[in-house]
């Protein structure tokens, strides 16, 4: 892994390069000591104006490449600070290129294209500097400089364009900005140049640097353009009226220092180097049009996301090209993986975690007059399921640690309902966020007050339970996956129901299958031939298809990847969140979660409410969710009689509980973006 130090870590073409999080680079940003710091990286802080501090500490660090991005590059500002503007143009590059050389690091200077007069175009490395201005007159004698003390030194004269960072807005977003708004951009039409996107001129200077070039090299595109034209231009490929980019002279511009009206470089030597033309600027142009898209995006940043490769595609991809897209062999396959990797005997596909949980409760023999217990913190589905057969539900309060079933208070309402005659006939504890209830302990009371038990680990899979995997069925009768798209592993939409006991093994297939076995066993007559089934049950199509099943089977080579990215953000998170204004979430001794979310909770006394920081956060596009809405708060619930009483540890959660993104996909500056939300919070705002 090669070190690349930017100095003008924070200028565009620095922002540009480190967005592409190339995995063969590490990154050290050289900042003003004025500017913020930028948490993603490291960071070396100077001020510009004491050029020896800069090189000091560039001789300390041991850097393969240093870029310098640094510059006074406005004109007006040169001339009015002429001091400065040689002691930042001149003597620091001097400074960056000496400590460069001493060091044996390869340099690369970025200079300008104000370097002539504008009497000849598509002027060539070669050809005799001729400034009009101060800070043309700077960068040249920058540039002479760096060569005399550093010969190795990359030296780069371009004029670029791209998206710019928030704080610092490029010569293109100013442009664009304008036309998004409707307002009028008065542009030269009598100033020519040839301007290069930033991605372009950054793929170019990686390649002279794989070459091991030296000297000076003209980092521009091939067209001679005007800004008038190149804002026609601009306007044309992002869609907007051309009505709004307006002609006008720099002549008529008197209070404007002296500038060239011809910029323009050849590339000659460049396109030798790169044995090929620079592409064409309609090209660069469509390419930053799609880039700001990725990036806009990017500034959205939910609380979960699905990661599929080009490998899951194309393993889905294969199915729709095979004999089978439904109840063929791939759903076999992967029902046998995942009961592989969680250790039980036994797996069932279905088309969603919802649809498991009812054969689960329907295998069990829940009906009508029995009663089923659950977390109040979950999604309605793990109290649904039991009402779908017929059966009364209930809750157990959470434990205010772990947020999932107490068993303490499980115990509690235990003793109570054998002491009315109400005992439950099946208990689903739900593993929050991916960390596994205490099941040991549940299924101790299991034995003692009759009941059956399935876990409701949806958010569970790759998750380990005193050092074994969650789904094993250790401790309980039936356990259930999920694999929505925000789950730890995807199949679009789906679930798995898992078991160690044959008999429920039978009646789990059944039931997700019409009823229906083909199995001669099972079946109250001697078949009347090879195509003969019989219906024993009153069974349901829940069966997952091929084509989600190929989908799953290739996530699960992932999946420990997946779990290992999850638990490289939390770790970040509790580190980052350490002596903030909320509380992180706590694990259990016994427990490894796979973290399907992290749920924080606001701290009291702090000076924002909950839902302040909440809408500060969807407003910043950080959506963020809460998981959950206690179950007996939804209307359905309220008219079966459930109110929130008995409830205080589900109460005091749903009023402090913030789940904050955490996916494999997550990027450390998203994270930062989410932590500094935290860290200084705006205060309300109303999205409504």
């Amino acid at each position: 892994m090669k070190t690349i130090v930017f100095t003008g870590g924070s200028s565009l073409l620095a922002q540009s390069w480190i967005r592409q999080e190339q995995p063969h680079y590490n990154y050290i940003l050289g900042l003003h000591e004025r500017q913020l710091d930028q948490k993603r990286f490291n960071t070396i802080v100077f001020d510009y104006e004491n050029p020896d501090q800069l090189s000091s500490q560039l001789r300390k660090i041991k850097a393969d490449i240093v870029i310098n991005c640094i510059g006074l590059t406005s004109v007006e500002a040169c001339e009015e600070q002429p001091e400065l503007a040689a002691k930042i143009n001149v003597e620091l590059s001097k400074n960056i290129a000496l400590a460069c050389a001493e060091s044996s690091v390869k340099l690369v200077h970025i200079s300008t294209d104000h370097l002539f007069d504008g009497t000849h175009p598509f002027a060539a490395e070669t050809e005799p500097k001729s400034p009009v201005n101060l800070y043309g007159k700077t960068k040249g004698e920058g540039e002479d400089v760096v060569l005399k003390n550093n010969p190795s030194a990359l030296l780069i004269r371009t004029n670029f364009f791209g998206w710019g960072p928030e704080y610092k807005a490029s010569f293109s977003d100013k442009i664009l900005r304008n036309l998004e708004s409707g307002q009028i951009s008065k542009l030269f039409q009598d100033v020519y140049y040839t301007p290069i996107s930033v991605g372009t001129m950054r793929n170019a200077i990686e390649i002279l640097l794989e070459q091991n070039a030296k000297g000076m090299f003209n980092v521009v595109s091939n067209e001679r353009i005007s800004k008038y034209q190149f804002g026609i231009m601009l306007a044309t490929v992002f869609g907007y009226p051309t009505q709004l980019i307006e002609p006008i002279s720099i002549d008529e511009m008197t209070d404007l220092t002296a500038r060239p009206k011809d910029m323009s470089l050849s590339n000659h030597k460049l396109s030798v180097h790169l044995n090929e033309p620079v592409s064409s600027l309609e090209r660069q142009l469509n390419d930053l049009k799609a880039e700001g898209r990725q990036l806009q995006q990017r500034l959205v940043i939910p609380y979960g996301r699905q990661d599929v490769s080009e490998k899951d595609i194309q393993a889905v991809v294969n199915v729709l090209r095979s004999d089978y897209i439904t109840q063929g062999p791939t759903i076999q396959k992967f029902e046998r993986r995942v009961a592989e990797y969680s250790g039980a005997k036994h797996a069932y596909a279905c088309n969603s975690a919802t649809s498991a949980l009812h054969i689960a409760c329907l295998a069990l023999g829940v009906t009508k007059g029995d009663l089923v217990w659950t977390s109040p913190i979950s999604f309605v589905a793990s109290s649904n399921c039991a009402l779908y057969c017929n059966s009364d539900v209930d809750f157990v309060d959470i434990d205010p640690i772990s947020y999932n079933m107490s068993p303490q208070a499980l115990e509690k309402k235990l003793i109570e309902a054998k002491g009315k005659g109400k005992l439950p006939k099946v208990v689903i504890p739900v593993h929050l966020s991916g960390q596994s209830c205490e099941m040991d302990k549940i299924h101790a009371l299991s034995k003692i007050y009759g009941f059956k038990i399935i876990e409701d680990a949806s958010h569970a899979i790759g998750g380990t339970y005193k050092g074994k995997p969650v789904g094993n069925c250790e401790y309980s009768d039936i356990a259930v996956f999920s694999f929505h798209p925000v789950k730890i592993i995807t199949t679009c939409e789906g679930g798995m129901c898992l078991t160690n006991d044959s008999e429920l093994s039978n009646l789990l297939g059944r039931y997700r299958s019409h009823g229906i076995t083909r199995q001669a066993s099972e079946m109250s007559k001697t078949p009347d031939g090879p195509w003969y089934y019989e219906q024993l049950n009153l069974g349901l199509n829940y069966r997952m298809n091929d084509v989600q099943a190929a989908l799953g089977l290739s996530q699960m080579d992932r999946l420990d990847e997946f779990i290992e990215k999850r638990r490289a953000i939390v770790k970040r998170y509790d580190e980052l969140l350490s002596n903030s204004i909320v509380q992180t979430p706590k694990q259990h001794k016994d427990t490894n979660s796979s973290w399907h979310l992290y749920i924080i909770r606001l701290k009291k006394n702090t000076h924002v409410t909950h839902r302040q920081l909440f809408e500060q956060f969807r407003a910043a596009g950080v959506l963020v969710n809460i998981h959950y809405i206690p179950i007996y708060r939804q209307p359905y619930y309220q008219e079966l009689g459930f109110t929130s009483k008995g409830f205080e540890e589900a109460e005091k959660y749903y009023e402090e509980a913030i789940s904050i993104p955490i996916f494999p996909g997550l990027t450390i500056e998203e994270q930062d973006k989410v932590v500094s939300l935290i860290e200084q919070p705006v205060g309300f705002q109303n999205l409504f």
